[in-house]
């Protein structure tokens, strides 16, 4: 079987023949993914907010430059996302 990479958009990469995500190098998701799997409840606060203050970044430089409507849509989502995990956790 063989895969068709015609429609991989610049930004991705070929690993062990999945195509990942560019911006999943970014910081934002790096602080995203560490919102998401902070077990110390006395750090997680502060790890959300990192991790939106970093969407909200990069969001900006996306608006200012060419548009990755994949990233745009990731950001979207784990903004959603942090938002409901501090309400969940009512911080």
């Amino acid at each position: 079987m063989e895969l068709n990479l015609e429609g991989a958009q610049s930004g991705s990469h070929l690993s062990s023949g999945v195509i990942e995500a560019g911006y999943k190098s970014q910081p934002w998701y790096e602080a995203y993914m560490a919102a998401l799997f902070e077990s110390d409840r006395a750090r997680i606060g502060e790890s959300i907010r990192r991790a939106e203050l970093l969407i909200v970044h990069r969001e900006r430089e996306l608006f200012a430059g060419p548009l990755d409507p994949r990233e745009q849509r990731a950001l979207n989502n784990a903004l959603h996302a942090l938002r409901a995990l501090h309400g969940c956790l009512r911080l």
